[in-house]
């Protein structure tokens, strides 16, 4: 079924229907700062959003931002979509599956395809999709929720129109911050206790020609309600994965000087990797190529998955 023409709203305003903007218990809650809420700048190609189906009903939701900066073509992508209730917050569960179809030009392209819900380890259930767009402009995807369709709208632009580091593509040797030298980062680890992946630095841990595993958040700071349960899922796991080296990187310089955390710029790390958004998870095999790209949301079965692709 060709989606209806949707009614276009703010994209700040639709965010914060679907609960991932806001205060109070909202899953991802607003925070001053460059980075924005599920992946995306509030700096978009264009001013307004375009969704469709009931404002009363469930509705489907990207956890990326589908305004632009953000999908490529000709490279794999990965879409993480909620589901989000009518209430505003995304829901906490969901069904088993859910089966959608991709559009370009209010055409179905290719076959339906059926998205796995994940939930092992994330306060919302999620469904990641990963495929490879042909061609770049705007693109939708469609599931039926409630008994009616829902669609959701989304940008895909030329690689190098966005700097956002591609899987394929080479990790880049930065010295980010560890206990020994912070590099002017204060603090080097906002995770309440600092966790235990500043004892080297990027380059270092490339260096060793050994898979790499770097992420990217402030648990403290963060705008989502995720970046603590990322870095924890990816510290429960370690054990697991004995060849892998785990890095850690800041999001902010020193977020702690002011009312903005993102006063005072954001890290090398950041900006070396094209982020615009947080936090991100980047695992590179032994040659330093980057492999899996996990953003905004991962449970257990994505990282595992990730990485025992490189050991």
């Amino acid at each position: 079924m060709i989606p209806e023409t949707p009614r276009s709203v703010d994209r700040r305003s639709f965010l914060r229907t679907a609960g991932l903007v806001g205060g109070g218990a909202a899953l991802f809650a607003s925070a001053p700062g460059l980075l924005s809420a599920c992946g995306g700048s509030s700096s978009t190609p264009s001013g307004t959003v375009t969704l469709s189906g009931d404002a009363n009903a469930r509705n489907l939701v990207g956890l990326f931002n589908y305004s632009g900066d953000y999908l490529v073509s000709g490279i794999p992508q990965r879409l993480p979509f909620a589901i989000a209730t009518p209430e505003g917050p995304p829901a906490v569960d969901g069904p088993p599956t859910l089966t959608v179809q991709l559009h370009r030009d209010q055409q179905p392209v290719g076959d339906p395809i059926v998205l796995e819900r994940h939930a092992d380890g994330t306060p919302i259930a999620y469904y990641p999709m990963v495929t490879t767009f042909t061609e770049t402009g705007v693109w939708s995807i469609t599931t039926d929720l409630d008994r009616q369709e829902s669609s959701q709208n989304f940008m895909v632009q030329a690689p190098d129109t966005v700097p956002l580091r591609q899987v394929g593509q080479s990790m880049v040797p930065v010295d980010s911050p560890t206990v020994d030298d912070a590099g002017g980062v204060d603090p080097i680890c906002t995770s309440v206790p600092p966790c235990s992946l500043h004892t080297q630095t990027l380059a270092a841990a490339l260096a060793t020609r050994e898979p790499v595993a770097l992420l990217i958040s402030t648990p403290q700071f963060c705008q989502t309600g995720v970046c603590g349960p990322v870095l924890d899922t990816l510290v429960g796991l370690m054990p697991e994965f004995a060849s892998v080296r785990f890095v850690h990187a800041e999001v902010y310089n020193r977020p702690n000087n002011g009312g903005d955390p993102a006063a005072d710029g954001v890290t090398d790390t950041v900006t070396a990797y094209g982020l615009s958004f947080e936090p991100s998870l980047f695992v590179a095999d032994a040659q330093g190529v980057i492999r899996t790209r996990l953003d905004n949301i991962f449970d257990r079965g994505e990282l595992r998955a990730a990485l025992a692709g490189v050991s």
